[in-house]
């Protein structure tokens, strides 16, 4: 068994000799530490896969000494098994290396005693116990026969360089090693497995199809999370924590999940999925015409994604701004304006230099050059206003659980039509307009290919003309590609619609600072080809138009009356509502019945006349059951919705309050009667 490496640690260097021959006898490779550093050296570079761990590492003569376990109890190799072995049996040094944790291993997987047990050698329990764990924890499938992907071309070097890309050179052979070891694991029970195709490569990970053959069965098929063992953890608790758990057709099941001390992995089941002919949303969208692709995004959002949403959902008193914010710092990006000055003029140069029609980037604004001549369309320069946090959409946010990282890769497409969603790491609550915008993020910078900067704007502008996330726009009149672009973008929008509300102010927001991550990416000591740089240039320019829009409202709203950001304000003319500082988007209905409030204010508005003056129903002739099933649906129904709009906690609504039994009360005090003069 050449194969079953051991980190053997004791300051007793006889001892240690000694007893590693013995070991090595039984097939086992033996790496020997003699100190504490040196034990540690070994765990960090080389492929390890059980550890004995002499409790006095660092002097034998000293009781207090149990520097062995506490290296047993670091966290960065929990997913190690160990064995402690010592000279000075002490209680309670057992009961803490043998302590059950939850969801990983104790520190010790046993614990023995080096002059062994009565009428048994040390040497024999030592072996025993290297035997067991091997058989209970280590669980390696030495015999799995393993298809590295298609002609060798996921073979663990290459893995482990697209997992660790700074790996020094002469750690790869150990640590593909252990990722081979991971595999083995992963597949213990089967006889064959084979390796499919990446699907997606994150920082420190990447998702693969993977497929496994029992002795006696049909194959078996998976979507593998696979990279760094903390980030595979912590999807796998994502996972568990925040995933509706389904069954059947159309469920995602978490198989397995193993951990060496760098990697993890996480095998995961998509119930009815052929996942051999499955490709991600990126690949579909590029190859279906648009009738398929709108289809998907109908599916993805009203029948994947539904249960998500509709868990746990509540408003939240933090701005937009300030989740976009920590989903920036949680990427280790941060807006610094000098750094980032100096990039969006880089990127200027760059596009120039390349021949695309470029930005021409001022301290305050960007000009969008034009090669015909003719009117320039320039906007706000993005920069001094992400800096000095002048972009906010007023609380509260709407939140519940979210994919988190809804884009091309982390959905994937059978050949049915079914979207199915993987990658799980970013999984959690927040807002629920997260996933919206990062799907529509990723259709505009992954998905459009071949579309110039000039294309690209005018797909920014059709959309940034849309007065609520459910209107209907023109695609007329633009290349096939855009839009298609604009098509999907449209009915993403439209689904947003449904589960956040209409609202544009805070999706534009979620959007600005996607724009502004994908721009993060652009590094300027690099040189990029001319299709990467006019997606920098979009994002930049997006960001532009979404901040000249929203830095439009807020200057529209210091004109304003105090009502319209202490409490509730309409104003008739331009059909506008804001609430607490905050623009409303309503539905034709929604106005409407909003406005008769308002008209009404602190009066109690009865049913009978609500459906009289708001719904046209005319009662007459009509029995009460009938009546009463109009209302409830009809007046109920809509009561809810503009709540949702308006209230900041629909739950506890403050302005729009029902009288039981009889209707509903606008309640705005005296305000309105002054504003109004």
């Amino acid at each position: 068994m050449t194969q079953a490496t051991i980190l053997f640690a004791d300051n007793d260097r006889d001892f240690l000799d000694t007893r590693s021959e013995f070991l090595e006898a039984e097939g086992y490779t033996v790496l020997k530490a003699y100190c504490l550093e040196e034990a540690r050296d070994i765990l960090d570079h080389r492929q390890v896969q059980l550890a004995i761990l002499d409790i006095r590492l660092t002097d034998d003569a000293d009781a207090g000494d149990i520097s062995g376990l506490e290296l047993a109890q670091e966290a960065a190799y929990n997913s190690l098994p160990k064995i402690m072995l010592t000279g000075f049996p002490n209680v309670e040094a057992v009961r803490i290396a043998l302590r059950p944790v939850v969801n990983q291993l104790p520190p010790a997987v046993d614990y023995i005693s080096k002059k062994g047990e009565k009428g048994r050698s040390g040497a024999d329990v030592l072996i025993e116990a290297v035997k067991q764990a091997f058989d209970e924890h280590v669980r390696i499938n030495w015999d799995l026969r393993i298809r590295w992907g298609r002609q060798g071309g996921l073979l663990p070097p290459v893995l482990v360089s697209l997992i660790y890309p700074d790996l020094a050179r002469r750690q790869l052979a150990d640590r593909a090693g252990e990722l081979e070891d991971l595999f083995r694991r992963l597949f213990h029970g089967f006889s064959h497995a084979t390796l499919g195709r990446i699907l997606a490569r994150r920082q420190g990970r990447i998702l693969l199809t993977a497929f496994s053959y029992p002795a006696q069965g049909s194959e078996q098929r998976f979507v593998v999370s696979c990279g760094h063992g903390a980030k595979v953890e912590t999807e796998r608790d994502r996972y568990s924590s925040f995933v509706p758990q389904g069954v059947g057709e159309k469920s995602i099941n978490l198989e397995e999940f193993v951990e060496t001390i760098h990697f993890g992995a996480a095998a995961y089941r998509l119930g009815g999925c052929a996942v051999e002919e499955a490709m991600v949303l990126t690949e579909f969208y590029q190859q279906q015409p648009t009738a398929r692709a709108l289809a998907v995004i109908e599916s993805l959002f009203t029948s994947s994604l539904r249960p998500w949403y509709e868990r746990a959902q509540e408003r939240r008193p933090q701005p937009m701004e300030n989740f976009c914010r920590e989903w920036l710092g949680a990427d280790g990006d941060t807006l610094d304006q000098t750094a980032l000055e100096k990039r969006v003029a880089s990127l200027s140069r760059a596009a120039l230099a390349a021949g695309i029609v470029g930005l021409n980037c001022l301290p305050h604004k960007l000009v969008l050059c034009s090669s015909e001549g003719g009117v320039e369309p320039s906007y706000p320069n993005p920069v001094p206003y992400l800096c000095e946090e002048r972009i906010a959409a007023n609380p509260p946010t709407l939140c519940g659980i979210t994919h988190g990282r809804l884009d091309g890769e982390s959905v994937l497409v059978d050949r049915t039509g079914q979207p199915w969603t993987v990658d799980f790491e970013m999984t959690g609550l927040g807002p629920l307009v997260r996933d919206f915008v990062s799907l529509e993020t990723s259709v505009k910078f992954d998905m459009l290919v071949g579309a110039g900067l000039a294309q690209r704007h005018e797909l920014e502008s059709r959309l940034m003309a849309m007065g609520h996330l459910g209107e209907e726009i023109d695609v007329e009149g633009m290349s096939p590609e855009v839009e298609k672009a604009l098509q999907v973008i449209v009915r993403i929008r439209s689904q947003g619609a449904g589960t956040i509300g209409p609202e544009m102010e805070p999706y534009l927001v979620g959007l600005l600072f996607c724009a502004v991550r994908r721009f993060l990416d652009y590094q300027p000591e690099l040189r990029y080809a001319k299709g990467e740089l006019v997606v920098f240039a979009h994002a930049l320019l997006s960001a532009a138009m979404m901040c000249r829009r929203l830095v439009s409202w807020e200057d529209r709203l210091r004109d304003l009356p105090a009502q319209a950001s202490e409490s509730l304000w309409i104003d008739a003319d331009n059909r506008e509502v804001w609430v607490e500082g905050r623009r409303v988007t309503l539905s034709p209905l929604g106005f409407r019945l909003l406005q008769y409030f308002y008209d009404r204010p602190n009066q109690l508005c009865e049913r009978l006349d609500i459906a009289k003056h708001v719904f046209d129903v005319d009662h007459s002739g009509l029995r009460s059951a009938e009546v009463e099933l109009m209302e409830k649906d009809q007046i109920n129904t809509n009561v809810s919705r503009l709540r949702k709009a308006i209230e900041p906690n629909p739950s506890y609504p403050k302005y729009l309050v029902t009288v039981h039994g009889a209707g509903y009360k606008l309640v705005i005090g005296d305000m309105i009667k002054r504003t109004d003069k």
